[in-house]
């Protein structure tokens, strides 16, 4: 099972470095997860890279939006956020990146951590998550 952050779920998207890997996940993997603000997150990313090229963003954000419906997402609830604030504090995170970290430790805990990997490209937040013994699927920037 793969448990995405917002920076590798938007490489499936568009033509980016390690895109063909980040798509591969998403059509070959199966249990799908992430943290609630991957929904907006997602979008939001796939709306401003877009630009005014309206008929991308239309088609890139539909697919999105379809691919979102099979993700398990864990809510943004207080403890989640209570959570977040910890890991921000221990590993010096930006918000969301904290609140992507806090859902998959919580993940993590119901699951267990020899089933879940953790795709991102972002470097601060796999260096996050595998100094919590969370198995990292890196992508490049």
């Amino acid at each position: 099972m793969i448990f995405w952050d917002t920076s590798a779920l938007i490489k499936c998207y568009g033509v980016e470095t390690d895109h063909d890997r980040a798509t591969n996940l998403l059509t070959r993997e199966k249990g799908h997860k992430g943290c609630a603000l991957l929904r907006i997150e997602t979008i939001s990313g796939l709306v401003r890279r877009s630009g005014s090229d309206r008929a991308l963003r239309d088609s890139a954000v539909a697919l999105a939006q379809d691919h979102l419906k099979a993700f398990d997402l864990v809510p943004v609830d207080g403890p989640l956020l209570d959570l977040g604030i910890k890991l921000a504090i221990q590993h010096s995170l930006r918000a969301a990146d904290s609140l992507h970290l806090a859902a998959l430790v919580r993940m993590v805990r119901e699951i267990g951590r020899k089933r879940l990997h953790f795709a991102t490209a972002d470097a601060e937040l796999a260096d996050a998550a595998a100094s919590e013994k969370i198995k990292v699927i890196r992508l490049a920037l």
